[in-house]
């Protein structure tokens, strides 16, 4: 700004205004969402930059408004990304929170808010996960089952067949959506309000993720416990292997037990310990266990939500926290680098305290089509 004084003379003043909400989709970012402390605050967004430096409440600085209340799940579905949480405006308890309410839709370069809907989804019971096909194909989980919801014209409707979707994410692959049940591996095709297959997997699901050919990983907890992947198009098992070492159990996480990036799949058993196999060769090795991983992080008392391996980089990220209690307040978000021999520490970067109760972690690159 440049102008004259009451004397006549020029004066200039020069503001730099950085405008970090932009460039969300690059392919090396991170995100972690936050659940936050429902009793006394909102969810809320982290973002690592493809450079490793971290910003906080992303979303909020973006917009001027907070996330709702227990932030659960997020989805990106080309320019658009939907955060869904468990309580919107109303806490628990009861208290009223200012937000923008159960299910947000952002720009998914921007995180400047298109909509959201809250009332809308008035008949949800805890919503918790989101998977999305378009905008007349928004697949919600909560306690009743998996529902489908129309942004267009705001129907929500229960999809038949499917009380006792795990609380945990579901995987779009093949224009289809797959979510489990128990054993049972279940599909819901477009178009379609009742599920359109079930595949029994044999043991209990631990999580499911999608494969970078298309198709869907499985991990069972049965003895022993299975890796397996299943073909998208026609549900055959195209080949399973067994785990030799360390467990795919995923205890109350509501993130799947297993992460990977091609044929390359992590694993803790929600433990302090990473494992990782190689589907291929069926090799698994333990990559780091719990004292050697808290002599490098020393506040990292337990996992919270699984670990999450990037899919371009390799590296895998772990959140931790010191415990409960106030003691959440204590975090890291560890990265680990297994691939560097040249490293002197297979610790990468370390962020502390960012973090509040984090639901999971996110990599755009993985929702690339």
């Amino acid at each position: 700004m440049q102008g004259l004084d009451q004397n006549g003379l020029t004066y200039q003043a020069t503001i730099k205004v950085s405008i970090i909400g932009s460039g969300y989709t690059a392919a090396g970012g991170v995100f972690v969402l936050n659940e936050g402390n429902m009793t006394t605050e909102n969810g809320s967004l982290i973002y690592i930059d493809p450079d490793g430096h971290i910003y906080n409440n992303v979303y909020n600085n973006a917009n001027g408004a907070s996330l709702g209340n227990t932030a659960q799940d997020l989805f990106i579905d080309g320019d658009k990304m939907y955060i869904i949480s468990q309580n919107g405006k109303t806490n628990p308890m009861g208290l009223g929170f200012l937000n923008d309410g159960l299910l947000i839709v952002a720009n998914s370069e921007t995180l400047q808010k298109v909509a959201s809907y809250t009332d809308e989804l008035s008949n949800l019971s805890w919503p918790s996960h989101v998977a999305v096909l378009d905008e007349d194909h928004i697949f919600i989980r909560d306690n009743n089952g998996v529902n489908r919801f129309s942004s267009t014209t705001e129907e929500l409707k229960l999809i038949s067949n499917t009380r006792g979707a795990a609380k945990n994410r579901m995987v779009v692959a093949n224009d289809k959506v797959f979510f489990y049940a128990g054993k049972n591996l279940r599909v819901i095709e477009r178009n379609s309000d009742d599920v359109s297959i079930t595949i029994d997997m044999g043991a209990t699901i631990s999580g499911i993720e999608k494969s970078k050919d298309g198709n869907v990983w499985v991990a069972t907890t049965g003895s022993p416990g299975k890796i397996s992947k299943v073909n998208s198009s026609d549900y055959t098992i195209i080949r399973s292997n067994e785990i030799s070492i360390g467990t795919v159990a995923g205890g109350m996480f509501a993130t799947p037990s297993i992460t990977t990036k091609g044929d390359t799949i992590y694993y803790g058993g929600s433990s302090l310990n990473i494992y990782r196999h190689i589907f291929s060769t069926g090799e698994s090795k333990e990559m780091i266990n719990k004292a050697e991983l808290q002599n490098l992080v020393a506040d990292a008392k337990m996992v919270y939500n699984s670990m999450a391996v990037h899919p371009v980089t390799g590296k895998v990220y772990l959140n931790t926290i010191k415990g409960y209690g106030w003691d959440f307040m204590v975090n890291n978000i560890s990265v680990f680098d297994f691939d560097n021999a040249e490293a002197s520490s297979v610790l990468d970067t370390n962020y502390t305290n960012y973090t509040s109760f984090p639901a999971g972690i996110f990599f755009p690159y993985n929702f690339r089509k």
